[in-house]
């Protein structure tokens, strides 16, 4: 009989008890302390027995496999009365890790739908010019520069795409190294303002650099700083309002200094702020298509500033625009 339920051990206790009462009872005639010491000592051994064997060992091998312990087999190092909390709280984080694996197999199917589309776009494209212009439309003068040169175009959107895709890759798997230094802030804002002027003018926006700080100077990977502030500035040019402004601003934080990217441009929903740094989320996917872009970007800056140790924030309003701020450790 496998003594596996609790009927079935209390009925084996029992009689083994009784039988070993029986037993004493015969051989000790008296009721001297002699036989209250034995009955004791025997009681206590029997129990013991197998509460170790029936109980304790089972849930020591179970709470060894949880947790990863060293084989023991004395009591006094495991708290029992901890192991219902502790299994209990394990099972709770696997139960999170399965959910976020589901969430982050969601995700990579998202973004597989992604990549396909955004490639798949330029790749028609290209292929409708091409057949057009060897149906011949190659001798006709009046399209085939034209189709070449959307062509051309639709080419350098899948190289943007691939070089953005890839310049994540570098960043999520920690295939690069950032050159942490002291260096002009400041002056690499007005340098990034200065890259995209033309392109604000397209759009009548003015774009400036506000210094409230007490110093110019920041700790980071330059470089890396520096596409951080041509993505924002160039997202915040994409989705701003004609004759609107973009101001970055360089505030105070004791040791640390806060950079803000803000605009009065078309602002986000609530409802997108959370998915806003994924690859490839567009919060308005019709404007998007129009104005072009990777939908990168804000990946690459995320993953930028996590290479910093630090975050990238967005607080917005729909209709009256959007501030991205992040924190550097001030420089000398």
């Amino acid at each position: 009989m496998r003594l596996n339920t609790p009927l079935k051990i209390s009925l084996f206790l029992s009689i083994i008890i009784i039988l070993l009462a029986t037993i004493c009872s015969h051989l000790i005639s008296d009721n001297s302390l002699l036989w209250y010491i034995i009955l004791f000592i025997l009681y206590f051994i029997l129990i013991y027995y197998f509460l170790k064997r029936l109980f304790f060992e089972k849930i020591r091998i179970i709470y060894k496999n949880i947790y990863k312990f060293k084989g023991t087999s004395n009591l006094s190092q495991m708290n029992i009365e901890k192991v219902e909390q502790e299994a209990e709280e394990w099972a709770n984080a696997k139960e999170e890790e399965l959910n976020a694996y589901k969430q982050d197999q969601g995700y990579r199917r998202e973004f597989l739908g992604n990549v396909s589309h955004e490639l798949k776009t330029p790749i028609f494209n290209i292929q409708g010019y091409v057949q057009t212009l060897l149906d011949g439309g190659l001798a006709d003068k009046n399209i085939n520069l034209k189709y070449l040169e959307r062509a051309n175009k639709s080419v350098d959107r899948m190289i943007n795409i691939v070089e953005d895709l890839e310049v994540i890759s570098r960043l999520e798997t920690e295939q690069f190294s950032l050159d942490f230094r002291s260096f002009n802030i400041v002056q690499l804002a007005n340098e990034a303002t200065e890259a995209l002027e033309l392109k604000a003018n397209e759009m009548n926006i003015k774009l400036k650099v506000v210094n409230e700080c007490q110093t110019n100077f920041a700790i980071g990977d330059r470089d890396k700083i520096q596409q951080v502030f041509i993505n924002l500035l160039s997202n915040s040019i994409k989705y701003g309002k004609e004759g609107g402004e973009t101001i970055i601003r360089f505030c105070n934080m004791d040791n640390n200094m806060l950079i803000e990217v803000s605009d009065n441009g078309i602002g986000i929903e609530e409802d997108s702020l959370d998915r806003l740094f994924e690859r490839f989320y567009r919060v308005d996917k019709n404007r998007s298509r129009e104005i072009g872009g990777t939908g990168l970007g804000l990946a690459i800056v995320k993953h930028i500033l996590e290479g910093h140790n630090q975050t990238i924030n967005v607080r917005s309003t729909k209709d009256i625009g959007s501030t991205f701020s992040f924190i550097l450790e001030k420089g000398k």
